[in-house]
Formats: structure tokens, C-alpha cells, sequence
């Protein structure tokens, strides 16, 4: 299945569409989330666009203080990076994950849908090369 075809996909186009009519990328997920509040896709979306990795979208401050300093910004960045850097490498969802968190101490063991917003955004060509954090 392809991450766009997943809920998490769905939400994360919803929400580049709303921000294309002109709503921060806050407003824009809070929109197209209801019903799915979800805090690790809603940081990973966020701290992608917060840093740049997503076509079209300006650079802002999105994240919490909290949240800018939580994990998922970064497995959403790390897996981003991966993607851009191995465009043909078919990863899996599940392989992309387990990239992501190589070589932290403590790995959660799944990811909690980061990697479908990643995907959403690279199937749909809107990954770009951002900064870090």
C-alpha cells in the first residue's frame, strides 16, 4: 500500500492542499487531522515543513518548544534525507523506519505513522532538500 493511500498520507496531503489556500501549516494540519490527533505525524509534518523539506512551503516556526526538541522532527528529517539521497531504492515503510533510527541508544519500535507523512510528501514530488535542525 502506498503511504498516500494510508490515513496518515491522506491527512498530510489534506493538509499541503489547505496551505496552498493559504493556511499556515498549523491551521492546515489541525484541519485535516480531525478526528486523528495523533502528536508524532503532526511533529513529524510540521518540523519537515519547519525546516524546509517540503516543495513550496516557507520555512517558519511550527513546532512547540517541546516538540522542537522531541525525536520525531528528526525520523521524519532523517528518513527524508534518506529518500532524497536513494530515490530508487524502493524502501518499505518499514525499512525506511528502521533506517531512520539506526544507531540510537534506545529506538522506539515502530514508528507511530512519521514515515507515511514522509512518504505522502515523496509521493507526491514535494520532498525537497531542507536544513537541519
Amino acid at each position: 500500500m502506498k503511504a498516500t493511500h494510508s490515513s496518515y498520507g491522506i491527512i498530510t496531503l489534506n493538509a499541503i492542499e489547505l496551505i496552498r489556500q493559504h493556511l499556515t501549516p498549523i491551521e492546515a494540519w489541525r484541519r485535516a487531522v480531525t478526528g486523528k490527533e495523533k502528536g508524532c505525524p503532526k511533529t513529524a509534518f510540521l518540523g519537515l515543513c519547519q525546516f524546509g523539506w517540503v516543495k513550496n512551503i516557507p520555512r517558519g516556526e511550527y513546532l512547540s518548544s517541546r516538540a522542537l526538541n522531541g525525536p520525531n522532527k528528526d525520523y521524519a528529517i532523517r528518513a527524508a534525507q534518506l529518500l532524497l539521497a536513494n530515490p530508487d531504492a524502493g524502501f518499505t515503510t518499514k525499512q525506511l523506519w528502521a533506517l531512520s533510527i539506526a544507531g540510537l541508544n534506545q529506538p522506539p519500535a515502530n514508528h507511530n505513522q512519521q514515515m507515511n507523512v514522509v512518504f505522502a510528501i515523496w509521493e507526491a514530488g514535494l520532498l525537497i532538500e531542507g536544513t537541519m535542525p
